[in-house]
C-alpha cells in the first residue's frame, strides 16, 4: 500500500469514520463507526506494530465460540482432539452480555464460530442482534446441516448479519462426507436455497451469502461443479479455501489436491515448505483478534488448538481487560517479537504467515 493510499484511507477513517474490513478474501464496509471504535482501530494498530506486551487497547475483532457442539464428526477437524471442559458446550448469555458491555464499544467485527456449529446455539439471533446495537460487523459460518425449518433465517438476517459462509465440500455425496463425516449434501443444498430465498425475500443487501469449499483432493475436481450450483442458486459469492492439516505439514499428504494452485504455499512441496519455516511471523492476533471459547477461555489465536497459552479465563476473572493486560498475556506477547521469530507452539504450524488461505474468490450474479 502507496503512502497516498495510506493517506487516503486515514482520512476516510477520521473524516467519515469508514473503513473496509477484510475477511476471507472479501472486504466489508464499516460505516458510521463511533469516535470510540476509530481511537481503538487505530491505537491498536500502533501497540501491534510496536509489539507493546501489555496493550490500552482493546482487540479490534474477536473469534467467538457460541457453542462447541456438532453434529458431525469431521476427521481433520481440531475437535476431535479438544477437550471442551467441564462448563458446559455452549456459552451462557449472560457472559456474552458481560462480554459485549465491555469490548463491544470497540469492536470493529466478531466471527462466530470456532469448532462447534452456531447455527445450534439458541439464541444466535439474539446474539447477532446485540452486537449489531454496537455497530459491529457480524460473520458467520456454518455447516449447512441445520433444518432451516428450526432456524429462523428472515429474523437473523434482519437482526444485521453481514456474513454467511455456508460450507459445501462436494458436488457428490461421497465427496461431501467424506470431508464432513456425516453431513448431507442434500441438507446443504436445502439450507442454501433456503438462505437465499430468505434474503430475496427480505429486499436486502446483507448478509453477504458465501457458498465456501475446502479443497482436498477428493473435492479439486468438483470445484467447478459447487460453484455452478451456488451460481444457480442466486449466491453473492463463491470461495473455496486451502485445506489445512492443522497438526501435520507433509506436502505428501494424501488430503491435500493434486492442483498446486488449491494448495497453501507451505503445503506445495518440500522446498517451498522449507521457505515458508523461514518467513518471518509478524503476526498481530496477540494484539487485533483473540479467541474467545465457550467456556470464556481467551487464546491469543484460533491457531492454538490444544490451549498451549492460554490468556486467562474472562468469566471466571474480573473482566475481559484485567486477562488481556495480565502478567501471563504479557509473556505471552514477548513471544511474537519485532523480528518476527515466534516461538508460540502453535506458531511453528500456522498457516497465516502468508495472505494464500483463500485459492478462489469468485463474485457471482453480479448485478
Amino acid at each position: 500500500m502507496t503512502i497516498s493510499s495510506k493517506l487516503a484511507r486515514l482520512t476516510t477513517l477520521l473524516v467519515n469514520r469508514r473503513l473496509e474490513f477484510e475477511s476471507d478474501g472479501l472486504k466489508f464496509p464499516c460505516e458510521g463507526l463511533t469516535h470510540r471504535q476509530v481511537f481503538n482501530y487505530l491505537l491498536s494498530g500502533v501497540e501491534a506494530r510496536r509489539r507493546v506486551r501489555k496493550p490500552w487497547s482493546y482487540p479490534i475483532a474477536l473469534q467467538l465460540e457460541p457453542t462447541f457442539a456438532c453434529h458431525l464428526s469431521c476427521p481433520l477437524c481440531p475437535r476431535q482432539i479438544v477437550d471442551p471442559g467441564a462448563d458446559g458446550l455452549e456459552m451462557a448469555w449472560e457472559n456474552y452480555e458481560r462480554v459485549m458491555k465491555e469490548v463491544g464499544p470497540y469492536l470493529l467485527a466478531i466471527a462466530f464460530w470456532r469448532w462447534g456449529e452456531p447455527l445450534l446455539y439458541r439464541r444466535i439471533v439474539d446474539m447477532v442482534c446485540l452486537a449489531g446495537r454496537y455497530n459491529i460487523l457480524t460473520l458467520l459460518s456454518t455447516n449447512g446441516q441445520v433444518d432451516p425449518e428450526s432456524v429462523d433465517l428472515k429474523s437473523l438476517f434482519q437482526a444485521g448479519l453481514g456474513h454467511l459462509i455456508i460450507s459445501m465440500d462436494g458436488a457428490t455425496q461421497e465427496s461431501q462426507e467424506h470431508f464432513r463425516r456425516g453431513s448431507s449434501l442434500d441438507a446443504v443444498k436445502r439450507f442454501a436455497r433456503a438462505a437465499v430465498e430468505a434474503k430475496r425475500s427480505l429486499g436486502i443487501s446483507n448478509p453477504i451469502i458465501n457458498i465456501r469449499a475446502i479443497a482436498v483432493r477428493k473435492n479439486e475436481s468438483e470445484i467447478e461443479d459447487i460453484c455452478a450450483f451456488a451460481r444457480d442458486i442466486g449466491a453473492d459469492y463463491f470461495t473455496a479455501k486451502n485445506v489445512s492439516l492443522y497438526y501435520d505439514s507433509d506436502p505428501s499428504h494424501p488430503e491435500l489436491p493434486l492442483n498446486l494452485a488449491l494448495r497453501s504455499f507451505q503445503y506445495r512441496d518440500e522446498e517451498t515448505a522449507g521457505a515458508y519455516q523461514r518467513i518471518p511471523n509478524l503476526c498481530r492476533k496477540p494484539w487485533t483478534w483473540p479467541t474467545l471459547c465457550h467456556d470464556g477461555t481467551l487464546l491469543v489465536c484460533e491457531c492454538d488448538h490444544q490451549h498451549e497459552r492460554v490468556l486467562g479465563n474472562i468469566f471466571r476473572d474480573c473482566s475481559f481487560r484485567s486477562v488481556w493486560q495480565s502478567r501471563a498475556s504479557q509473556q505471552l506477547r514477548a513471544h511474537f517479537p519485532a523480528s518476527g521469530k515466534a516461538d508460540a507452539p502453535f506458531c511453528q504450524r500456522c498457516r497465516y504467515k502468508l495472505n494464500d488461505a483463500m485459492a478462489i474468490v469468485r463474485p457471482l450474479n453480479a448485478g
